[in-house]
Parts: structure tokens; sequence; C-alpha cells
């Protein structure tokens, strides 16, 4: 059964997320969701993103649709603010898939070159979310978890540290962000990669045989195989004398009662180029 990606691309609409100059988290989010399910399009999944386009999302709505489509796993894609640094990943508290998710992908995020923020009591870049403070109580990763699908919500980078812009700053990073998350979730659903279609080879051109009818208009005779200039133009009906290429050239007759009769000196009429035989 092929396993279910969705994807939510943070805010949208509306909703521009985090903002500090031309850092605008919703666009960034929907960059970075964008590359990956391109990245996974090379796996055996599918992949739902809920926002291909700067539209408004809910996650009560977004939450609903992951559990209707079955989804194994769901990514929501996120940047920081309020001057920090580093690559974090939010997982539901108790949910052991989740945080065993959030794991990999700071993981990546660290392949990429980003720093992970510090933590209480888990690995590097790994918080839990809780219900209760001190914790962030994300709606992604609750309402998924108590809905059975694993979820993640990932904060790459900081849009108003200098630092962290720089590891944001074209699409070239974003498109690595994005594949950072791809790898992850291949890692977590131990994806294959699809099956590249064979392309067949065509067959082999049957070569031109003894006695094939030739209908020749203004095509170069020559006297050898090996004449540089032609000796004369025919046109009309001809048959190849023998079949056999010698230097790029056929021989051919004037009538088929002739093919491959001896002597060849009396019977050929001259030699003419292969692409005027094969076409």
């Amino acid at each position: 059964m092929t396993k279910i990606v969705f994807i939510d691309a943070g805010h949208g609409g509306r909703d521009p997320g985090a903002v500090s100059g031309k850092f605008i988290e919703k666009e960034l989010n929907l960059k970075v969701a964008l590359a990956a399910r391109d990245y996974l399009s090379a796996y055996d999944c599918q992949v739902y993103l809920y926002r291909t386009s700067d539209a408004s999302t809910k996650i009560n709505d977004m939450c609903a649709k992951a559990k209707a489509l079955g989804a194994a796993v769901s990514i929501s894609i996120h940047h920081n603010a309020g001057g920090g640094i580093g690559g974090e990943a939010f997982y539901w508290k108790g949910d052991a898939a989740a945080r065993r998710l959030a794991g990999l992908v700071v993981k990546e995020f660290k392949a990429v070159g980003q720093v992970l923020r510090s933590t209480s009591g888990e690995e590097p870049g790994v918080k839990p979310s809780y219900a209760d403070p001190p914790g962030h109580n994300f709606g992604m990763c609750r309402i998924n978890s108590r809905n059975g699908v694993p979820a993640i919500l990932g904060e790459f980078a900081f849009v108003d540290n200098a630092k962290d812009q720089k590891k944001i700053d074209t699409d070239d990073k974003l498109k690595a962000e994005g594949e950072a998350y791809g790898k992850a979730v291949a890692a977590f659903l131990n994806l294959q990669k699809k099956a590249v279609p064979i392309t067949p080879k065509p067959p082999a051109a049957t070569p031109p045989a003894a006695g094939k009818k030739l209908t020749l208009k203004n095509v170069p005779l020559y006297r050898s195989s090996t004449a540089t200039t032609k000796s004369n133009s025919v046109t009309g009906t001809y048959w190849l004398y023998d079949g056999i290429l010698i230097s790029g050239r056929y021989r051919i007759t004037n009538k088929e009662s002739r093919v491959k009769k001896a002597p060849a000196a009396l019977f050929v009429t001259g030699w003419i180029d292969k692409k005027d035989v094969t076409g």
C-alpha cells in the first residue's frame, strides 16, 4: 500500500507568519514544502501538500485532511523568529514515533549546515510539545498524534537572525532545506525509490538484401565503391545486386534477372550510396 506524506507549508494568505525585511515566513515555508515534495517524488509514496499557493490554512482542517487521507506522517514546515538561532523540530510529548521522526529531521538539518537549538533532557534540536506550560502547544503535533498520525513541526532557522538568514537567502538553500525534510521522511518510512522504467532499444534495422527493388530518382551513380565523382545519375527501377555494403555503397543492377549473376562486371550497373538505399 502506498504511504501518504502530508505536508503543511505553515501560514499563508492573510497570515504571513514571521517577517523580517525580505524574509516572509509563509513564502519561505512554501518553497521548502515544494522542494520536499519534489525530492519525495522519486520515492514510492504519495505526497499531499495542503497548500501549493498563497492560501489560508486552518489547523483543524489540515489535521482532519491528514486523518482522512490515512497519512503515514505529517510534516509542518515553519521558520522561527524572536532573536534565537538554529533549527529544531517539535513532536507531541509521549508520541515515540513522532519523536523518532523529529530526531531524523534535525539530523538532516545538521547535515545541511544548520546548528541545532539546545534542549533540556532531549537530543539537540528535538523538543516536545505540551498541552500545558511551559511547552509549546502545537495543534499540528497534538491533533495529528491523537489521530494516530506521527507529526512534527520543524523550525529550520530564525528569520530575524543575521546568521540564520544566510542559510535561507537563496532558492538553492531553501531547496536543500526541503530535501532535508524529504530525506528524514524517506528514512522514517523506509521508502524505496521508484523503479526507473527501462526504455527498450529499437530493433536493429534489417540490412537490405540482394534483389531488393529500388525506385530511384536522379540518384548519383559511381563506377566503384571508392570513386570520388559520380559517373552518371539514374532514375527508374533497379535492384540490389548482392546486398553487400562496401565503403558505404551498394551495387545495383537494372534487371531482376541479373541479381547475383556472375560475372558481376557484366551485370552490375554501378554503385550508389547507402543513404539512397536505406533512406
